[in-house]
Protein backbone atom coordinates (compact mmCIF):
# COMPACT_ATOMS: atom_id res chain seq x y z
CA UNK A 1 0.00 0.00 0.00
CA UNK A 2 1.40 3.45 -0.95
CA UNK A 3 0.34 6.71 0.53
CA UNK A 4 -0.64 10.17 -1.56
CA UNK A 5 0.27 13.39 -0.12
CA UNK A 6 -2.27 15.48 -0.18
CA UNK A 7 -2.22 19.37 -0.98
CA UNK A 8 -4.73 21.34 0.19
CA UNK A 9 -5.40 24.53 -2.73
CA UNK A 10 -7.97 27.02 -1.64
CA UNK A 11 -11.43 27.26 -3.46
CA UNK A 12 -11.33 29.43 -6.45
CA UNK A 13 -15.01 31.31 -6.47
CA UNK A 14 -14.32 32.37 -10.20
CA UNK A 15 -13.55 28.35 -11.20
CA UNK A 16 -16.44 27.25 -9.81
CA UNK A 17 -19.21 30.53 -11.29
CA UNK A 18 -17.12 29.48 -15.11
CA UNK A 19 -18.16 26.01 -13.97
CA UNK A 20 -21.67 26.22 -13.14
CA UNK A 21 -21.95 28.18 -16.21
CA UNK A 22 -20.97 25.73 -18.26
CA UNK A 23 -23.28 23.49 -16.74
CA UNK A 24 -26.03 25.50 -17.40
CA UNK A 25 -24.94 25.89 -20.80
CA UNK A 26 -24.84 22.13 -21.02
CA UNK A 27 -28.20 21.18 -19.30
CA UNK A 28 -29.98 24.31 -20.38
CA UNK A 29 -29.62 23.49 -24.38
CA UNK A 30 -31.30 19.83 -23.17
CA UNK A 31 -33.83 21.59 -20.84
CA UNK A 32 -32.66 20.92 -17.29
CA UNK A 33 -30.89 24.28 -16.65
CA UNK A 34 -31.57 27.91 -15.97
CA UNK A 35 -30.25 28.89 -18.81
CA UNK A 36 -33.49 28.83 -20.96
CA UNK A 37 -37.30 28.06 -19.53
CA UNK A 38 -39.23 26.45 -22.22
CA UNK A 39 -38.24 28.82 -24.84
CA UNK A 40 -39.41 28.84 -28.60
CA UNK A 41 -36.23 30.80 -29.53
CA UNK A 42 -32.88 32.13 -27.66
CA UNK A 43 -31.24 35.33 -28.21
CA UNK A 44 -27.56 35.03 -28.65
CA UNK A 45 -25.55 36.90 -26.46
CA UNK A 46 -22.25 37.76 -26.25
CA UNK A 47 -20.21 38.19 -23.08
CA UNK A 48 -17.28 40.88 -22.47
CA UNK A 49 -14.76 41.45 -19.89
CA UNK A 50 -13.82 45.02 -20.08
CA UNK A 51 -11.61 47.01 -17.56
CA UNK A 52 -13.84 47.95 -15.39
CA UNK A 53 -17.14 46.76 -16.14
CA UNK A 54 -18.85 43.37 -18.37
CA UNK A 55 -20.63 44.00 -21.34
CA UNK A 56 -23.63 41.42 -22.10
CA UNK A 57 -24.96 42.12 -25.67
CA UNK A 58 -27.77 40.51 -27.10
CA UNK A 59 -29.45 40.46 -30.50
CA UNK A 60 -32.84 40.76 -30.35
CA UNK A 61 -33.85 41.98 -34.03
CA UNK A 62 -37.49 43.42 -34.36
CA UNK A 63 -38.13 43.77 -30.57
CA UNK A 64 -38.57 46.69 -28.90
CA UNK A 65 -37.30 47.84 -25.52
CA UNK A 66 -41.22 47.50 -24.17
CA UNK A 67 -40.97 43.71 -24.90
CA UNK A 68 -37.99 43.10 -22.86
CA UNK A 69 -37.47 42.87 -19.25
CA UNK A 70 -34.48 43.00 -16.95
CA UNK A 71 -34.29 41.71 -13.73
CA UNK A 72 -31.82 40.53 -10.54
CA UNK A 73 -32.61 38.18 -8.07
CA UNK A 74 -29.88 36.03 -5.69
CA UNK A 75 -27.28 37.43 -8.16
CA UNK A 76 -28.80 35.58 -11.38
CA UNK A 77 -29.71 38.04 -13.69
CA UNK A 78 -32.78 37.17 -16.29
CA UNK A 79 -33.81 38.59 -19.59
CA UNK A 80 -37.04 37.79 -20.31
CA UNK A 81 -39.59 38.71 -23.74
CA UNK A 82 -41.89 37.90 -26.20
CA UNK A 83 -40.95 38.52 -30.34
CA UNK A 84 -44.68 38.62 -32.11
CA UNK A 85 -45.07 37.47 -35.26
CA UNK A 86 -45.76 39.93 -37.88
CA UNK A 87 -47.21 38.33 -40.27
CA UNK A 88 -50.92 37.07 -40.44
CA UNK A 89 -52.38 34.20 -41.70
CA UNK A 90 -54.24 34.16 -44.87
CA UNK A 91 -53.32 37.30 -46.39
CA UNK A 92 -54.84 38.04 -49.70
CA UNK A 93 -52.75 36.55 -53.01
CA UNK A 94 -49.92 35.53 -50.48
CA UNK A 95 -48.76 32.54 -48.96
CA UNK A 96 -45.34 31.16 -47.30
CA UNK A 97 -43.02 28.85 -48.49
CA UNK A 98 -40.10 29.01 -46.36
CA UNK A 99 -40.09 30.33 -42.56
CA UNK A 100 -37.15 30.57 -40.92
CA UNK A 101 -37.16 33.43 -38.52
CA UNK A 102 -37.65 32.90 -34.97
CA UNK A 103 -40.65 34.43 -32.75
CA UNK A 104 -42.12 33.73 -29.49
CA UNK A 105 -41.03 33.92 -25.74
CA UNK A 106 -38.07 33.84 -24.38
CA UNK A 107 -35.68 33.75 -20.96
CA UNK A 108 -32.17 33.63 -20.63
CA UNK A 109 -30.37 33.71 -17.00
CA UNK A 110 -26.84 34.34 -15.95
CA UNK A 111 -25.19 33.60 -12.67
CA UNK A 112 -23.00 36.67 -12.07
CA UNK A 113 -19.80 36.70 -10.39
CA UNK A 114 -19.22 38.30 -7.03
CA UNK A 115 -17.16 40.88 -8.38
CA UNK A 116 -19.99 42.61 -10.16
CA UNK A 117 -21.84 45.69 -8.25
CA UNK A 118 -25.37 45.01 -8.52
CA UNK A 119 -26.40 48.62 -7.85
CA UNK A 120 -24.96 50.21 -10.91
CA UNK A 121 -26.46 47.36 -13.25
CA UNK A 122 -27.85 49.86 -16.49
CA UNK A 123 -29.35 48.72 -19.90
CA UNK A 124 -29.59 50.15 -23.00
CA UNK A 125 -31.75 49.36 -26.12
CA UNK A 126 -30.23 50.40 -29.52
CA UNK A 127 -31.33 49.19 -33.08
CA UNK A 128 -32.34 45.61 -31.76
CA UNK A 129 -29.51 45.28 -29.77
CA UNK A 130 -29.70 45.36 -25.60
CA UNK A 131 -26.33 46.38 -24.00
CA UNK A 132 -26.56 45.57 -20.11
CA UNK A 133 -23.50 46.64 -18.17
CA UNK A 134 -22.29 45.01 -15.17
CA UNK A 135 -19.62 47.59 -13.34
CA UNK A 136 -17.01 45.55 -11.08
CA UNK A 137 -17.07 46.46 -7.64
CA UNK A 138 -13.95 48.72 -6.30
CA UNK A 139 -12.65 45.33 -4.34
CA UNK A 140 -12.24 43.84 -7.98
CA UNK A 141 -10.71 46.34 -9.64
CA UNK A 142 -6.96 45.92 -10.20
CA UNK A 143 -4.91 48.42 -8.47
CA UNK A 144 -1.09 49.28 -8.65
CA UNK A 145 0.66 48.82 -4.81
CA UNK A 146 3.59 50.91 -4.21
CA UNK A 147 6.44 49.19 -2.59
CA UNK A 148 8.44 52.02 -0.50
CA UNK A 149 11.85 50.95 1.09
CA UNK A 150 12.21 50.64 5.14
CA UNK A 151 14.87 52.27 6.44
Amino acid sequence: MSLTKHTYRPVNWNNLDAFANRMNRLFGDAGFGNLTYGSDWVPPVSVEERDGEILLTAELPGMSEDQVEISLENNVLTISGEKRETRDEGEAGGKFHLVERSFGSFRRSFTLPRTISAEGITAEFDNGLLNVRLPKADEALSRKIEVSRRN
